[in-house]
């Protein structure tokens, strides 16, 4: 089925740095989706204007959900909600029962959840990472800088899953728990900081 390759990139303290980083070097994702998770508690919103200083790419928040995930945009996760992606669901064009029935469409969309926190921390990498494995379209996860070991497992799973994992480098980590765990557990396909990960994901790396 085709679709939109999806990356996924989620960090913590010294995220925002990295993401920067990243934004620099990273131009055009026209027939991509990106979605981006960082921890921050209920009280931080605003985030989403700080990071569009650092990138022409629009991004935005849902305020609905579930909400689409638009080709060529940022989805950024809303302060205090986990956000998981998932391919949307379209009236199926098969012989009518009379039960209706729906298939899996190629587009993304984001749901958010109020459930309890994972590893202390709503929004979670984990989570967001877990949700896109998934998916049906290509998966890349992208972990950034990060005091807890949220998104490990989640890189894990969409290695296992058949997608590609990007680590930032620990030595331009603020804070390198997440990444030095996800080293334990796959083998990256991309290691680098953030100004690499962006060349990287751009196809220039």
């Amino acid at each position: 089925m085709p679709g939109p390759d999806v990356i996924v990139i989620g960090g913590s303290a010294g995220g925002i740095g990295a993401l920067r980083g990243i934004f620099q070097t990273l131009n055009d994702i026209r027939d991509r989706v990106a979605v981006v998770v960082l921890h921050r508690a209920p009280q931080y919103g605003g985030l989403a204007p700080v990071l569009q200083g650092f990138t022409a790419i629009p991004i935005s928040e849902p305020s609905t959900s579930p909400s689409p995930c638009p080709s060529g945009e940022v989805t950024l996760g809303p302060a205090g909600y986990h956000l998981l992606v998932g391919n949307d669901r379209r009236r199926s064009t098969r012989p009518q029962t009379p039960i209706e029935q729906y298939d899996t469409g190629p587009d993304v969309r984001a749901h958010l959840t109020l459930d309890g926190p994972v590893l202390c921390s709503r929004p979670s990498l984990d989570v967001l990472f877990a949700s896109a494995a998934q998916l049906a379209n290509s998966v890349t996860a992208v972990l950034l800088s990060c005091a807890s070991e949220d998104g490990a497992d989640g890189c894990a799973l969409v290695k296992a899953a058949g997608g590609r994992v990007v680590l930032q480098d620990p030595a331009t980590c603020e804070a390198a728990l997440a990444v030095n765990a996800a080293m334990r557990k796959v083998e990256p396909d991309h290691v680098g900081d953030p100004q690499g990960i962006g060349r990287w994901l751009s196809g220039r790396g």
